[in-house]
This record gives structure tokens, C-alpha cells and sequence, in this order.
């Protein structure tokens, strides 16, 4: 009976050892994934996003590149970009930028991407967009034919007073890292869904989803975009997403609840 007890004993431990050893092995090769919503720099035609005139100031490059040091502490094994996934110009402009024979232009794939990539000393860097235009011609004249144009200058005049005015404001105070940190907050992140999810979505009638064809739309392009990101990584990477913050304030939410990747909040290496 001693005996018996013993064998069952050294069983147990046995397989205890081997279960963490496997449970040890699985969180080893599963890819780790921090994203970084950020404004575009050259400025865009967003209802919400910033057009800077000074990022190309001694300031403001001295900034990027303590906002790229501080991202380094991450020890991405890639970066992944907001261009369109399969096209090779971004990558082949980087590779000329590591040559000594491309100037960086102003844009957070250049600025940021580019340099983070080589102080990384990576070969490449990997786009992951997917186009897809949301139908807002056809919301705008939905709007005007029921006389619920109302809705959408409640949302602009809001967005304007709670985010925009907000961002600038935070922008021209703040260094480039402490405004990433600002600009990816819960807070904001979860405006950004909700511009969809508490305006957008109520924009449509009883017999008319209008607005919420324009919310699925923008879903439907981020799925994609995590599709692409999901073909992109490999076993024990650990990438690094730079899109606009638009589109990580959903990806964020799509990768926090996923069982086979390990999420990062990046927000960790910014405020040290």
C-alpha cells in the first residue's frame, strides 16, 4: 500500500513538473504585441486628427528620438506600419533609408517606424493597412433625406470641444512622449470607439441602418488589418503596431482578449 501511495505520489509530481514545463514552453512561443496609436504628421482631412507644422523643429526631432528610445525598451522583433499590406514601397524605402540614401520625410512611419526599426537593426518593416472606404456619401444624403443632418453637427461640434481643441491644446504642451502617453490613454481610446459606437450608430431609422453600416464597415477594416498583423507575426515575436490611433483604439481591444497572443501595454515603456 506504501508502495503504491509512493508511485502515485512521484506520478503526480511528475506530471505537475512536465504540465508547467509545457504551460512554460506555449507562453514562450506565443507572439507578444504592443501597439501605438498615434496622430498622423503630415496632417489629414480626419474629423479627428492634428495637422503640427513643427515636427520638423529641433525640438520636436529631439523628441522623436527620445520617444524612439523609449519605445526601444520594448525589444520589438518587428514593426508593423499603416500601409497598405503586400505593397513593398514602404519597406523599399526603408532599406534605401538604411543605405545613407533616403532623407526621412514627415511622416510617423518614417519618423517613428523607420527609426525604430534600424536602432533595432531589423532589415525590414511590415505594412498591414487595408483600404476600405467607409460610406459616408451615402450617411450624409440619408441624413439630409430624413432631416437628421442635426446628428452629424452634434458630432462635429462635439468632437471639436471635447477632443480636438483638447488635443491641441495637450499637444503644444506637452514633449512627444508625454503626448503619446495622453493620446493613448483609455480615455481617449475609448472617445475614439464611441464616436462610432454612441453617434455614428444612432444615425438611421427603424427601417434603415445607415449609420451602422458605416460602424461595421470601420470594424470590418480593422479585422482585416488584424488578419494581416496575425500573418505577419510568428511564434516568439515581439512586434511592434504603429497605426493611427483611431484604428489601435479597436485593435487594442481585439488583441487584450485573445488567449493565443500576449498583449503589451505599451504606455509602460513611455512613462518610465
Amino acid at each position: 500500500m506504501k508502495k503504491t501511495y509512493l508511485l502515485f505520489i512521484s506520478l503526480f509530481i511528475f506530471y505537475s513538473i512536465a504540465k508547467a514545463q509545457s504551460d512554460i514552453d506555449q507562453t514562450k512561443s506565443k507572439p507578444t504585441i504592443a501597439l501605438l496609436g498615434t496622430f498622423h504628421f503630415a496632417g489629414s482631412t480626419d474629423a479627428m486628427s492634428l495637422n503640427p507644422d513643427d515636427l520638423d523643429s529641433p525640438k520636436r526631432q529631439k523628441e522623436i528620438v527620445a520617444l524612439v528610445q523609449a519605445l526601444s525598451d520594448y525589444k520589438p522583433t518587428k514593426v508593423i506600419l499603416e500601409y497598405p499590406y503586400g505593397a513593398k514601397g514602404i519597406d523599399s524605402t526603408y532599406q534605401l533609408y538604411l543605405s545613407g540614401s533616403h532623407t526621412l520625410t514627415k511622416n510617423e512611419r518614417q519618423q517613428i517606424g523607420f527609426r525604430l526599426a534600424a536602432k533595432m537593426g531589423h532589415t525590414n518593416v511590415y505594412p498591414a493597412d487595408y483600404r476600405l472606404d467607409l460610406p459616408f456619401d451615402s450617411l450624409m444624403i440619408f441624413l439630409n433625406k430624413t432631416n437628421q443632418t442635426k446628428l452629424f453637427e452634434n458630432l462635429m461640434s462635439d468632437m471639436k470641444v471635447q477632443v480636438m481643441d483638447v488635443w491641441q491644446n495637450a499637444y503644444n504642451k506637452l514633449t512627444l512622449k508625454e503626448f503619446f502617453v495622453f493620446l493613448n490613454s483609455n480615455k481617449y481610446d475609448a472617445l475614439n470607439r464611441n464616436v462610432y459606437l454612441e453617434y455614428i450608430n444612432k444615425m438611421g431609422t427603424k427601417d434603415n441602418y445607415e449609420g451602422s453600416k458605416v460602424v461595421a464597415k470601420w470594424w470590418e477594416r480593422n479585422f482585416k488589418i488584424m488578419y494581416h498583423i496575425d500573418s505577419i507575426m510568428e511564434p516568439g515575436d515581439r512586434v511592434l503596431v504603429l497605426f493611427g490611433q483611431g484604428h489601435t483604439a479597436i485593435l487594442k481591444d481585439f488583441y487584450k482578449n485573445r488567449s493565443d497572443i500576449i498583449y503589451a501595454d505599451i504606455l509602460q515603456y513611455l512613462k518610465k
